[in-house]
């Protein structure tokens, strides 16, 4: 999962925040500088001194790197309303990468859907939401739905899932929670201990196929 951007030249930018305060010390939003002047900043300083020097890549660099390493991305458009072309510049790098199966448009603006499906109606969009209500089925522009971990109910899940949708939720670091999200039949889990998920699929798995087994006796 990945957030991007748009510089104020227009290149696509792959970052979480507006401003680069936080990540490379310097006071500016995204919107202000150029790549030219973005790729001088120094994004690797302020996590350790090895990662020194370490520049805030562009999209197609992103995408280019997932191609070559069997990766899919879920990447997150955050629209600060600068932007131009926005949609159809991110769509462009993800269909002439040759990336389209491989990776999902999420966003928690419903419009920037509406924007993403009016310009290529074949790409697989997620609408992000913290809280979940109502019938969700209705928002059309969203193939799929990505919730705060808490607003994952199993009505909600059924429902969605009835529709032939998918449900991701975010953002579950602890075992009893994502225990709890594979027992609940979620589609995707979004969390920052890939390790941790992974046993806990598998452990998933041997205890459905124990389960299976034991019947048969």
């Amino acid at each position: 999962e990945l957030d991007v951007q748009q510089s104020r030249d227009g290149q696509i930018i792959v970052i979480h925040d507006t401003n680069f305060q936080r990540t490379t010390g310097v006071n500016a939003n995204t919107w202000d500088l150029t790549y030219e002047e973005i790729a001088g900043l120094d994004a690797g300083s302020h996590f350790h001194p090895a990662f020194a020097g370490e520049k805030i890549p562009v999209l197609r660099e992103g995408v280019a790197f997932a191609k070559e390493n069997d990766m899919k991305l879920n990447i997150e458009l955050k629209p600060t309303g600068h932007e131009r072309d926005f949609e159809k510049m991110v769509v462009d790098i993800i269909c002439q990468a040759g990336m389209k199966d491989s990776c999902v448009i999420t966003s928690q603006i419903y419009e920037v859907l509406e924007c993403v499906k009016a310009y290529d109606a074949s790409i697989t969009t997620v609408y992000v939401m913290s809280l979940a209500y109502g019938d969700v089925n209705q928002l059309t522009a969203a193939y799929h739905f990505s919730v705060e971990a808490t607003s994952a109910t199993q009505s909600l899940i059924s429902s969605v899932h009835c529709a032939g949708k998918e449900i991701y939720v975010w953002t579950v670091n602890t075992k009893e929670n994502i225990m709890k999200m594979i027992e609940m039949n979620v589609d995707n889990i979004i969390t920052d201990d890939i390790i941790l998920a992974r046993q806990c699929l598998n452990e998933s798995r041997y205890s459905n196929l124990l389960a299976e087994y034991l019947k048969l006796f």
